[in-house]
């Protein structure tokens, strides 16, 4: 029997969700929040198991140990490789699980490659040649396989029918984490829309099209996605907690531009959502972060992304001024320069009248 199968134990819904995005393209992949469901599935399925993902926590601390533990004293699933993964690792932790037998130890938030590659480098080191999933394909697992499953070439239609059930995929997935409001989400992406649309007429000799200003709007939705692989603690801080648990939260825009990367031509909406993703906090004078990249090489799409972020954010913080209009676009032309460059700034004024509206009707 061919071992096809990765099982993850893990008592939050969340990271089960995203580690179960991550490794379904690679496994038949199968979750549990209770560890004892876990178990009696384990033991029913144990030669079709490739390796398991088990949480250190599972609701109190250290009870991932008795689980390893009881794998490891029992014949019939010794042989398992298992990996423990935490939020919060320290050298007692690591000993521990390497004296109960663990073969690696994960940190969360992981890193999609990162953790791809270094379980798919267990499996093959515990299991013979040709006896799992991995050596059964034809190619290594990569992301030009997605590339190769559709079309060399879509019609606007075809993207924009792709780009809103990728949307529902999104937001389904994001919809029971209180770091992600998805109605500020979708007024983000409101205002992203009219702004990119707005670009376009002011920019008629630029590179973006009318389809182009719809997907943008789409993909500013999920610029935050990344907050998803974070600590819950540290994703609903902010910028405002210990300088390590800042450094740390600001990790979230490479996470959702990894998460969303797609390199293919004809999926649009994914290459913009990890742009917007990576750059969203990016400002022109090359402020924010990530700090390493160059401001000039902001594409235009994080750039009408952060200027729609500023006006949401503005109109937020001026909401119940009788002028809370003229106030938003006050402090727009502040930041002209510094946080936003000129031609947002210009696309912004094009679009002030269809902003006022949608803004009221919040």
């Amino acid at each position: 029997m061919i071992r096809d199968t990765l099982l993850i134990i893990d008592d939050s819904e969340l990271d089960l969700a995203i580690l179960n995005e991550i490794f379904k393209g690679m496994f038949r992949v199968e979750c549990f929040s209770d560890a004892r469901r876990g178990m009696t599935y384990l033991h029913q399925n144990k030669e079709r198991i490739c390796v398991v993902l088990l949480d250190i926590c599972l609701g109190r601390r250290g009870a991932g140990f008795t689980v390893l533990h009881e794998l490891q004293h029992n014949a019939g699933t010794a042989s398992l490789p298992v990996v423990l993964i935490t939020t919060d690792a320290n050298e007692k932790d690591v000993r521990a699980s390497v004296k109960e037998g663990a073969v690696d130890f994960l940190v969360k938030p992981v890193n999609p490659h990162t953790v791809q590659e270094r379980v798919s480098s267990i499996i093959r080191a515990v299991w013979p040649p040709e006896s799992t999933v991995l050596d059964c394909q034809e190619d290594e697992v990569s992301a030009d396989v997605t590339v190769q499953m559709f079309p060399q070439e879509l019609t606007v239609e075809e993207i924009l029918v792709f780009a809103r059930r990728w949307t529902k995929k999104l937001e389904a997935f994001c919809q029971f984490s209180p770091v992600l409001d998805m109605g500020k989400q979708r007024q983000l992406a409101e205002i992203t829309t009219l702004l990119a649309r707005s670009y376009v007429r002011c920019f008629p000799n630029g590179k973006l099209t009318d389809s182009d200003a719809v997907l943008i709007g789409q993909a500013a939705m999920f610029c935050d996605i990344g907050l998803l692989g974070l600590p819950e603690r540290v994703a609903l801080g902010g910028e405002d907690q210990e300088e390590s648990d800042v450094r740390l939260y600001r990790r979230h825009t490479g996470l959702g531009s990894e998460l969303l990367a797609y390199q293919g031509e004809n999926m649009p909406l994914l290459r913009y959502a990890s742009d917007i993703a990576l750059w969203h906090h990016k400002n022109v004078d090359g402020s924010g972060y990530p700090v390493e990249l160059e401001a000039a090489s902001i594409p235009v799409s994080a750039r009408l992304a952060r200027t729609a972020l500023r006006i949401q954010w503005h109109f937020h913080y001026y909401h119940g001024c009788a002028d809370s209009v003229e106030r938003v676009f006050h402090s727009l032309r502040e930041e002209a320069g510094s946080v936003i460059d000129s031609e947002m700034y210009e696309a912004a004024l094009e679009s002030r009248d269809q902003l006022v509206i949608l803004l009221r009707s919040w």
